[in-house]
């Protein structure tokens, strides 16, 4: 299908920030639109596309390097002598009225 001029923009809409396009990127998307319209310089215009609205699909895929917390080695002697706390919730309540628990791990035991 030959896409008027006018219509270009709710195709790209459509096709790269609708529901059904996922902000797939230059590539993709290029591959995909061809399959069901044409208008002239179409690549041209999903790349323009996809970089005028690239605040949207940055925000989707986050950030290119996920950032880790230090693992710490910790030396432990005896039990109990470093444990950690947890306090996990709200769940359903329960027949006592709870809806969070509480997790206690000892390093020394696990």
């Amino acid at each position: 299908m030959v896409v008027p001029l006018a219509k270009v923009p709710d195709v790209l809409q459509l096709y790269h920030n609708g529901c059904s396009g996922g902000h797939l990127g230059i590539k993709r998307t290029v591959v995909k639109i061809p399959e069901r319209f044409y208008w002239v310089n179409c690549r041209d215009d999903v790349k323009d596309w996809c970089h005028r609205k690239g605040i949207s699909c940055v925000a989707v895929k986050g950030p290119q390097t996920r950032s880790r917390g230090a693992l710490k080695l910790y030396n432990v002697g005896a039990p109990w002598e470093r444990i950690t706390l947890d306090v996990l919730g709200p769940f359903p309540e329960s027949e006592s009225s709870k809806k969070y628990s509480m997790v206690v791990m000892d390093y020394f035991t696990n």
